[in-house]
């Protein structure tokens, strides 16, 4: 490189950028293009090459009153991207960079360092070009077709900062936070017994208190069911190679008042109510010896090789409140034990959690269960019969239909109701594979026992709207689990992801579910014998063993397209070997721009059990946006419901179609 190329580059890469407006010579430049002050600009014996220096051939002239805008950009270009001696390029051929009668300048300093081997400037570098500020369009964001092909997807991409995180205390301290802000409106529910019925009132339409249970009312479209705002703060501290200290605190402001009485308006925890959640609080022991490592406290383990649908992973509770982030884990109290004698090759975990812990449900399920008309999965199609002609009696006669209050009987707090599991794993190949046993609750209650109480005659005037009450008590049944799993990619088929699980279940006993009637009925009319009864029963769960299973596949096309499918036997809440369903779930994600721009679209289905069944189906498209700034994710996207009252994904327990917008921010 001739001198005056090797101070050019030198001023470039200090942040000084020496080339000025069109029409200034070499001199002057350097103040012409700071935009911030003259007091940054180098002064003018600092272009001027060494007396002594013999230029290159193919260098830029030496700099004098008379030089242009074009050489200036030349020397810029030489500079910048390696010219001088080290470039033969051609006089004849037209310049790469900019024109010389373009109307471009330097700006001032972006925010953040400038990297290394960049020019601080208003600019968007694309491919090996620079392109004016003015000038932008999209391929000079997201990239032409060329420069997207040579894109490593996100996830391949190595981090540039320190290896530990944050790099505090000498890369010991890993600091991450994260804000998520969402809200969620319902679109549709279930209105005369069916969805996406036209005559469903909207918000504007609707003055009396919304209630989705009493006749010709329900929920109105437009409702904002969630307002959410989450700040998420993680660390991970190591101050040796035998301890980290991991924890995690997610204050999370629900966004939407609480306020129903005068009283309420002087607490702030009903006019700005929140909670605040953690998934990590843990203490881990690393190497306590040889390939052996213990963490105890607050965290979660994933078990099983599918996606959101594993029957295997039934350590920690699931999240089926918030849809986006349905079957999420949530976090728990245990003590966790690995041991890996030949690393992948080998390994074994070991897990206690002493105390249970239910799953999280979404507000419609109570809601559900508070409704009469609510399907109820008893294992034999007899007392299935029983309880369609008591909801067929209530619907005509209205004076029966009760109050439907609810109690849930958690296991006892002792140490007997413990949870314990074990697995044992190897990798053959490109097979990862494992086995695992699971002693514990199903985290989704079960109907236990229905108590019916008259609290007023029928001649007379009712009780907040009611005759009857009835008490529902549920249950969290317990059951052995013994797991099979496993995962490959198949390099003979495109590196096609494939991965499989199953699950014998076996419940320690048989749960019936008793149904206290409002008053003596016969519910068996097609026998031909008046037979009226005060109640009935019959069980939900057998004491006997049923399986449910995952099995899926994966593949990508290019860089653009993804393909998934899965086949279920048994979806997250059935339980029982009478209520074992089968289903499909199918989707795919179209990718833009290097991932900036994503389609998804993911849909489940189940199949009828005969004749008399009619499919559902969940339907959820998504957008997501990832700004070329970095940082931001945005996402917009929906859950649409589509089928009948009695339907697995139609009934009223699934809650109201939404619409959703997402934006999260982390670094």
């Amino acid at each position: 490189m001739i001198p005056t190329d090797l101070l050019l580059a030198v001023l470039l890469f200090s942040g000084q950028p020496p080339v000025g407006q069109e029409g200034g010579d070499a001199s002057s430049s350097g103040s012409d293009a700071s935009a911030n002050s003259e007091a940054d600009a180098p002064p003018d014996s600092a272009l001027d090459p060494e007396p002594d220096a013999d230029p290159e051939p193919d260098a830029a002239p030496e700099p004098d009153a008379d030089l242009d805008a074009e050489d200036d950009e030349d020397a810029m270009m030489d500079a910048f991207f390696g010219g001088g001696e080290d470039e033969d390029e051609d006089e004849d051929e037209p310049d790469s960079g900019d024109s010389g009668d373009s109307d471009d300048s330097l700006g001032g300093p972006v925010e953040g360092p400038v990297p290394e081997g960049e020019v601080e400037r208003e600019t968007i570098l694309s491919g090996t070009e620079v392109a004016p500020a003015e000038d932008l369009d999209l391929t000079d964001i997201f990239g032409d077709s060329e420069t997207i092909e040579d894109l490593p997807d996100a996830k391949d991409i190595e981090p540039s900062g320190p290896a530990n995180g944050s790099g505090l205390f000498n890369g010991k301290l890993d600091l991450r936070l994260r804000v998520v802000s969402s809200v969620y409106i319902d679109i549709d529910n279930i209105y005369e017994g069916k969805r996406w019925n036209p005559n469903q009132p909207t918000l504007a339409e609707h003055a009396e208190v919304p209630s989705a249970f009493k006749l010709g009312q329900a929920i109105p479209r437009g409702t904002v069911s969630r307002n959410e705002n989450r700040l998420e703060f993680y660390f991970a501290y190591k101050p040796n190679k035998h301890i980290q200290i991991v924890g995690d605190i997610e204050p999370v402001f629900l966004g939407v008042s609480q306020v129903s009485t005068l009283n309420d308006l002087s607490s702030a925890q009903m006019l700005t109510p929140f909670h605040v959640e953690s998934d990590a609080a843990y203490v881990s022991i690393i190497d306590a010896l040889p390939g052996l490592d213990i963490k105890i406290g607050r965290q979660i383990v994933v078990w099983g090789t599918a996606d959101k649908f594993s029957p295997t992973n039934n350590i920690n509770p699931d999240d089926l409140e918030d849809r986006p982030l349905f079957t999420e884990p949530i976090a728990n109290q245990m003590l966790v034990v690995d041991f890996a004698p030949w690393q992948d090759k080998l390994w074994f975990q070991g897990v206690y959690v002493p105390l249970f812990y239910p799953a999280l449900l979404p507000p419609s399920a109570s809601f559900a269960l508070a409704d009469p008309q609510t399907p109820v999965n008893f294992a034999n199609q007899s007392d299935r019969d029983k309880l369609a002609f008591l909801q067929g009696f209530i619907s005509a006669n209205e004076k029966f239909n009760p109050a439907v209050k609810t109690t849930v009987a958690p296991p006892p707090l002792n140490i007997t109701n413990g949870q314990a599991a074990f697995k044992v794993g190897s990798r053959l190949g490109p097979v990862d594979l494992s086995a695992s046993y699971y002693y514990g609750f199903f985290d989704i209650p079960i109907p236990f026992e229905t108590k019916s109480t008259q609290v007023a005659p029928v001649m007379d005037e009712p009780v907040d709207g009611y005759w009857f009450n009835s008490d529902v008590t549920l249950v969290y049944p317990r059951m052995h689990v013994a797991g099979l799993d496993f995962a490959a990619q198949l390099p003979f088929l495109d590196d096609m992801g494939l991965w499989g699980e199953g699950a014998l279940i076996i419940p320690t006993q048989q749960y019936d579910f008793r149904v206290e009637l409002p008053l003596n009925l016969d519910i068996t009319p097609g026998d031909g014998v008046m037979n009226p009864v005060s109640e009935f029963s019959g069980p939900i769960v057998k004491k006997q063993p049923f399986i449910k299973a995952t099995v899926g596949a994966d593949y990508t096309i290019g860089k653009h397209v993804y393909l998934q499918a899965q086949y279920l036997r048994g979806f997250i809440d059935d339980f029982g070997a009478d209520n074992i369903g089968n289903y499909l779930l199918a989707g795919t994600d179209v990718i833009f721009f290097g991932r900036h721009l994503i389609f998804r679209f993911f849909a489940v289905t189940d199949f009828p059990k005969n004749r008399s069944d009619v499919a559902s189906v969940v339907l959820a498209p998504n957008i997501i946006i990832v700004p070329p700034w970095g940082y931001a994710t945005l996402e917009l996207g929906g859950f649409a419901f589509v089928g009948r009252n009695d339907t697995k994904f139609g009934q009223t327990a699934v809650g109201s179609s939404i619409a959703y917008l997402k934006i999260a921010g982390s670094f």
